[in-house]
């Protein structure tokens, strides 16, 4: 069984119900765990601003209560602003079968804190440990940071039909599994989660 882990505040409420969950909805059935704080300093869920670092720690938090909670199976710490698409967590359980697996940020593999996917629970506890401790001692490092501080010699990146919006481009449209909707910095104009909410729209209705 697929357990997808969540976090989120109430600035990505919508991401979570219109886009995550209706996403969801059609594909094969998964076993979610979803937290979620009630309030927030940054009501537009903007990269940086407000209480987003605190976030970002009490996500990884999140992720190790899940392994408590989650029966055994392939854990999926995903962010909210990504959408799956039929076939996915199948071809998560076939890919991840040891070691812990993220999503490839671009060309060059870096990681993407964003889809962090493995089964065993030692391993992962490990890795979210070592990404909180790295956190506390750099002030201003965020989960992206410290997962690349820490697991860059250890995790291995995904295929590239688990896309975001700098490998797009790599792979067949067909052949896409999610898409991460990434690099959404804000502007005078437009909110982080407004400019997610556009490039989303884009694949939620299988267009």
């Amino acid at each position: 069984m697929v357990t997808i882990v969540t976090a989120g505040t109430p600035s990505h409420d919508d991401l979570r119900r219109d886009y995550f969950e209706k996403s969801l909805s059609k594909c094969e059935p998964v076993n979610w765990i979803h937290f979620q704080q009630p309030t927030g300093s940054n009501p537009k869920g903007d990269f940086g601003y407000g209480d987003w670092l605190t976030v970002m720690q009490w996500k990884i938090r999140c992720a190790i209560k899940s392994l408590k909670a989650a029966p055994r199976g392939l854990i999926v710490l995903s962010d909210l602003d990504i959408i799956y698409m039929p076939g996915a967590f199948h071809k998560l359980e076939e890919k991840v079968t040891q070691g812990i697996y993220c999503m490839r940020e671009n060309a060059q593999g870096e990681l993407n804190a964003g889809l962090i996917v493995g089964r065993d629970r030692v391993e992962l506890l490990f890795l979210f440990e070592s990404m909180l401790d790295h956190m506390d001692s750099n002030p201003g490092h965020h989960d992206q940071d410290a997962l690349r501080a820490v697991a860059h010699d250890r995790a291995r990146t995904l295929p590239f039909s688990f896309a975001n919006t700098k490998t797009i481009d790599a792979i067949v449209p067909g052949e896409m599994l999610c898409y991460h909707a990434i690099c959404t910095r804000a502007d005078d104009q437009e909110s982080s989660v407004e400019k997610k909410k556009k490039l989303l729209d884009k694949f939620i209705d299988g267009d």
